[in-house]
């Protein structure tokens, strides 16, 4: 009967233990920005890229440097981004993200590093950063433009404008 109360108490104590563990993972996982780098966040929002509608962009698409490859949390300012990507490219080279804008159909244009309070940043080759809607700390793979609205639609279209002013890449919220 001795044996029997040893062996039901180390049970119960690997149950605690295993939950406790469990809890502190997910706790973890939920309060870091782990889940966003591991797991496309897109939560079902995925939008199509114009400029990716016909076949896969390759080496010689007229030099695309950077696109938008997603939109995600449409009108949840807690969870809405934009994702630029370097799709082609040598990861050794990169792109100044200076005076690189985002822009919607009624005109209003976020300036990146200017709104999200980065003196600089440089995308490399296949790299990727996220542009939060909210207010936040900006670093090289999270920027945030501090805004108190959420200003992405459905349906609405997204641009990317390079610093000559031109529209480089153009997305369409589904």
């Amino acid at each position: 009967m001795n044996q029997a109360k040893k062996l039901l108490f180390y049970l119960v104590l690997n149950v605690i233990v295993s939950a406790v563990t469990i809890l502190a993972v997910l706790f973890i996982w939920e309060k870091t920005h782990l889940k966003d780098v591991l797991l496309d966040t897109g939560g079902g929002q995925e939008a199509v890229s114009a400029a990716s509608e016909g076949p896969a962009p390759t080496e010689d698409t007229g030099g695309q440097l950077i696109q938008i490859s997603e939109v995600g949390g449409i009108g949840n300012l807690a969870t809405e981004y934009v994702r630029l990507t370097r799709p082609n490219g040598d990861p050794e080279d990169t792109v100044s993200l200076q005076n690189w804008k985002i822009k919607d159909e009624n005109n209003h244009e976020y300036v990146i590093l200017e709104q999200s309070g980065l003196p600089s940043l440089e995308l490399h080759g296949q790299g990727a950063v996220n542009i939060y809607t909210k207010e936040g700390s900006s670093n090289p793979i999270e920027l945030y433009l501090g805004l108190s609205d959420a200003i992405w639609q459905p349906g609405e279209t997204v641009s990317l404008i390079d610093p000559e002013g031109n529209v480089h890449d153009t997305y369409i919220i589904p």
